[in-house]
């Protein structure tokens, strides 16, 4: 009997499909109105609004939006000649509205709005608004041309940032939302050698922010989130860097979600702690110290994104789709392809030290041009690492020689320590059953003969078929029809307590799942409760997670039996197995 999923859940399946259909072309992603931004987010509704304008040589108290000139005769509205004059006078529930035109200036926010007031700076009517060509100082050093300096509450939405050094700067700043925006060509960029921290969006010991609709290209790390907790990147397209797309170090309860990432010149994304060159780095402003932050990176939750056209490197260790090295995150619904590796649980001092308690489910990789997965060495903490649900078909492979010479291999084994769980997965390639690799190892292992090695890990229930997508050669990763993944999966989860009834499940382990995490904007898993018995269905929304008890706290009353199994809700029988649900038309 299928199961129902509720308008919103189709809504959001719907969406994510959409974005399997076609490959983006720079700077296509529609923008989201204002306010709808502002109603989604639970952003007051402005108080005042002020025209900016740099046609104006003045203050204006009498300005004409039609003409863009001042003319006594009409109502009073208040209009500033420039960006520097509108962030000194901005108060709560404030919105400047800025008119099309290039602006060398920089937009250095120093004032706070509220909860009940924010403060906004947003291109007017979707007008073209640039900044160009400038750069903020601190200490001497270059920074991007948007500045939020220690300040809450502030709205930036539809803003142009062009031939500047970065693109721009939170420190010390919460409760911000960034959209609609579009960054192009940090001046560090160099054709993606440049390195340079400065070179993109760097977000430092800043929490809550909303950072959405955006697009980024050609800066150094696109996106960096610092020492950063319980922020969304969500809906935003990034391309080209010369080191991360974008990163996460020392950050935990943060959301990358709906995104799409591309970097030709070096790899993707980045999780991992804080080493202490990290923390001492004076663009941390007076938050700087010389003490590594390690282990970290907590419960960070990475879905429904696309991986693809990363870098084709000669070691598993370039090119990553994810270089992860964090603690109890999720990732899933995610699609991988064409990058050198999809996903790497790195291990490394210091800053890649610790890597457990993590739930990789539900993703799809494919044609990655090294494997699908990558597993690295004991360092302080590897291990309790479950993949569930993901297919890995055809990627390319391994050798002695690392990622030059194709073979059949799918996931990489470096570590001899750890203990890590691959659960229901499908992997296979058409070229043979020897899908396992060993660093620097030319043997290669199916994943019978893998079985009993001196790696502890454990493979169970593992498929070795071809998924049958749509149509990958064009990067559409829906399932087919007749597709073997099709209700192939697992549920995630089972009761272990006797038989109760309430709002609050325990349940065997609760790593799977997740809460909103208090996000604006965001909320917990819906998951469904299946009977082992009669099979009957119970849905419910998750409000609270608490993992040190393994419980799940929800929206409504439910009723259980020991065994009773817990999952995400699903279409079909069963979860399928890969990124993208199987939706029957």
């Amino acid at each position: 009997m299928p199961n129902k999923l509720n308008l919103l859940d189709l809504t959001y399946w719907l969406f994510c499909l959409a974005l399997l259909s076609f490959s983006v072309s720079a700077h296509s992603m529609t923008s989201i109105s204002l306010s709808k931004l502002t109603e989604r987010f639970a952003v007051p509704k402005f108080t005042r609004h002020i025209f900016v304008d740099q046609k104006l040589k003045q203050s204006c108290q009498h300005y004409d939006p039609t003409t863009r000139q001042c003319d006594a005769t009409k109502a009073l509205q208040l209009a500033l000649p420039s960006l520097t004059e509108a962030a000194k006078m901005a108060e709560p529930g404030d919105l400047f509205l800025i008119r099309a035109g290039r602006y060398k200036q920089v937009l250095h926010l120093t004032k706070s709005g509220t909860a009940q007031a924010h403060i906004g700076f947003s291109a007017y009517h979707n007008e073209q608004v640039f900044i160009t060509g400038v750069n903020s100082q601190d200490q001497g050093e270059q920074y991007g041309a948007i500045w939020l300096d220690e300040v809450s509450y502030n709205v930036i939405n539809g803003i142009t940032v062009e031939k500047s050094i970065g693109f721009g700067r939170f420190n010390n700043a919460h409760h911000n939302l960034f959209a609609n925006n579009y960054f192009n060509g940090s001046t560090l960029y160099n054709d993606g050698k440049g390195a340079s921290k400065r070179g993109g969006l760097y977000i430092a010991f800043s929490h809550h922010n909303s950072i959405v609709n955006n697009h980024l290209q050609k800066g150094t790390d696109l996106l960096a989130l610092v020492h950063s907790n319980y922020n969304l990147v969500e809906g935003n397209e990034l391309s080209l860097a010369g080191h991360d797309l974008w990163n996460i170090k020392c950050g935990s309860f943060n959301v990358i979600r709906n995104n799409i990432f591309s970097n030709k010149k070096q790899k993707i994304g980045s999780v991992f702690d804080c080493e202490s060159a990290t923390m001492n780095w004076h663009g941390n402003g007076r938050f700087k110290q010389v003490q590594p932050v390690l282990d970290a990176s907590q419960y960070n939750v990475i879905e429904h994104n696309i991986f693809k056209d990363a870098v084709r490197y000669y070691s598993a260790s370039g090119g990553n789709g994810i270089q992860y090295a964090g603690q109890n995150g999720i990732i899933r619904f995610n699609l991988f392809y064409r990058t050198n590796v999809g996903f790497s649980l790195a291990s490394y001092q210091t800053e890649a030290a610790y890597n457990y308690g993590n739930r990789i489910y539900n993703n799809t990789f494919h044609d990655n041009w090294c494997v699908g997965i990558a597993i690295g060495r004991w360092q302080k903490r590897l291990e309790d690492n479950q993949f569930v649900n993901n297919i890995l078909w055809n990627n390319q492979g391994l050798s002695i020689n690392q990622c030059k010479d194709r073979s059949a291999k799918q996931v990489l084994f470096i570590a001899s320590e750890g203990d890590q769980w691959f659960l229901n997965n499908n992997i296979a390639s058409n070229e043979s059953n020897k899908v396992i690799g060993l660093w620097g190892k030319n043997k290669q292992m199916s994943i019978y003969d893998f079985e009993g090695s001196f790696i502890p890990v454990q493979f169970k229930d593992t498929l070795a078929t071809d998924p049958l997508f749509v149509d990958s050669a064009q990067s559409n990763y829906q399932l087919s029809s007749n597709s073997p993944m099709i209700d192939a999966g697992v549920l995630l989860t089972k009761i272990p307590s006797n038989s109760g009834s309430g709002k609050v499940i325990e349940v065997s382990d609760s790593q799977f799942f997740f809460d909103g995490q208090g996000i604006a904007g965001v909320s917990g898993d819906k998951v469904v409760l299946r009977s082992k018995l009669t099979g009957k269905l119970q849905y419910a929304a998750i409000v609270k997670v608490v993992p040190e008890q393994s419980l799940l706290y929800l929206d409504k009353t439910v009723t259980w039996q020991k065994g009773d199994q817990v999952s995400l809700t699903y279409y079909g029988e069963n979860p399928d197995i890969g990124a993208v649900e199987y939706v029957q038309k």
